[in-house]
């Protein structure tokens, strides 16, 4: 058989998105401009009101994850940036955006509707630790610390529409159920590796009626046996299947193989931002990682129009 051929057409187009993506031309909207600082209100709350948006602040939180700058060094891109377009708005202290940015309301935004095939998994994000050379030459002198990105990816568009950041002790079978909730369409097809071989996962994606393409464990056994009026379990299906054709080939029925795209996603993530985490607290991380998913689905947009030979 073949290998199918799966490579773009455009490349003018295609080129020129990938040109579009390192271009440093930066503007700030005029309508971002004119809601950069909060409305003064005659209240009788505690406190100091707030002096910037959370337009603002989401503005130059993804311009520091984009550029993968500190604080202040951040702060300091955005006053350059204000002074060079001549605003007469100020830029929010290093203080204000470390501050502010954990109270972020950041949901993931993609142009993915309708019916989709999603494939999940989870990835390492180094949070405090030694470098992998240090650890092989000499040791361990102190423990590594990471989280845990789990994230759902759309086949056809390849952009992110699930993600969540956990503790390294999470499991990727536990967060299955609320990575699918996250989507508002439907979901025609799941998959996933061993990782997320589990009867709830299996079950999981049955209860939404989508095909399971999680793989499971070789030597995996039917749990029950079929009674009267009772529904088969979904995972007892699949390895039924995999006993009368083959595990290769209910791999290529089910489509299992296009989860390699998820992995891809995970390259071009830490290609783009690194393998670590800026934010010492998790309400940052999670921020952080959320923005870095948006500006990856930006990306695609760009390259949109690139077409692929079926």
């Amino acid at each position: 058989m073949a290998k199918k051929a799966n490579c773009a057409r455009n490349w003018n187009k295609y080129n020129k998105s990938l040109v579009q993506r390192g271009s440093i031309t930066l503007w700030i909207n005029e309508e971002v401009a004119k809601q950069w600082n909060e409305p003064l209100l005659d209240t009788q709350d505690r406190g100091r009101p707030k002096t910037y948006t959370d337009l603002a602040i989401e503005t130059c939180v993804t311009l520091k994850v984009l550029f993968n700058l500190p604080y202040r060094q951040c702060q300091g891109f955005i006053e350059s940036i204000i002074s060079m377009l001549r605003l007469k708005i100020k830029a929010p202290s290093f203080t204000q955006l470390c501050r502010r940015q954990k109270n972020l309301k950041i949901k993931l935004k993609h142009t993915v509707k309708g019916s989709i095939h999603v494939v999940v998994d989870a990835t390492g994000l180094k949070i405090f630790g030694e470098g992998e050379w240090k650890v092989r030459q000499h040791g361990y002198s102190k423990h590594r610390m990471w989280r845990k990105l789990h994230v759902g990816i759309d086949v056809e568009s390849q952009q992110f529409v699930m993600a969540e950041l956990t503790d390294n002790h999470i499991g990727e079978c536990k967060l299955l159920k609320p990575l699918l909730d996250q989507y508002k369409g439907k979901i025609y097809k799941v998959g996933g590796d061993k990782g997320y071989d589990s009867f709830a996962c299996h079950e999981a994606a049955g209860e939404i009626g989508a095909v399971s393409a999680i793989l499971p464990q070789r030597k995996a056994k039917v749990r029950s046996r079929l009674k009267d009026g009772e529904k088969p379990l979904v995972r007892d299906e699949i390895v039924r299947r995999m006993r009368d054709v083959g595990r290769k080939k209910w791999k290529k029925e089910v489509g299992y193989h296009r989860r390699s795209l998820v992995e891809t996603a995970f390259y071009r993530y830490k290609t783009v931002f690194g393998s670590k985490l800026r934010s010492t607290s998790m309400e940052n991380q999670k921020i952080e990682t959320l923005v870095a998913c948006n500006i990856l689905n930006k990306f695609m947009q760009l390259s949109c129009s690139l077409v692929h030979k079926k």
